[in-house]
């Protein structure tokens, strides 16, 4: 039996700039690189990696939960699996429909169960249940 998701050494790195300048109307920062063209050329960006080095497999049936801390990668692995973003390395196979609710809070319904909302917000992209 084959998993449905295989994921196998994805990384994600982004690159944040940082500014070290307030912030500048258009004419300010034009007269500031005319003044002091070196500026132009230095780089002051970050290397961050959201996620490195994840690997896991999913087979039929089983389910799975991402937990963690805020800032641990839990959106960018959902982002990268449901195809809205590319990993930066790795590989991702998936083998069936992949759909997933990425904010925090989204459709959920506190009066209904966990599985009831599963159901519900599955409903409401499209998906039906299946009929025992």
């Amino acid at each position: 039996m084959q998993p449905i998701i295989e994921v196998h050494k994805i990384g994600k790195k982004f690159k944040i700039h940082h500014n070290k300048q307030p912030y500048l109307s258009l004419r300010d920062n034009i007269v500031h690189y005319l003044k002091h063209p070196a500026d132009f050329f230095q780089s002051s960006d970050e290397e961050f990696w959201a996620l490195k080095d994840v690997s896991f497999n999913v087979m039929p049936g089983e389910s799975i939960g991402i937990i963690g801390k805020n800032g641990a990668g839990k959106s960018t692995l959902l982002k990268i699996l449901s195809r809205i973003t590319p990993p930066t390395e790795g590989r991702i196979v998936l083998r069936g429909r992949v759909a997933s609710l990425l904010e925090v809070g989204t459709g959920f319904h506190p009066e209904l169960t966990g599985k009831e909302n599963i159901y519900f917000n599955g409903g409401n992209i499209g998906n039906e249940k299946k009929r025992d």
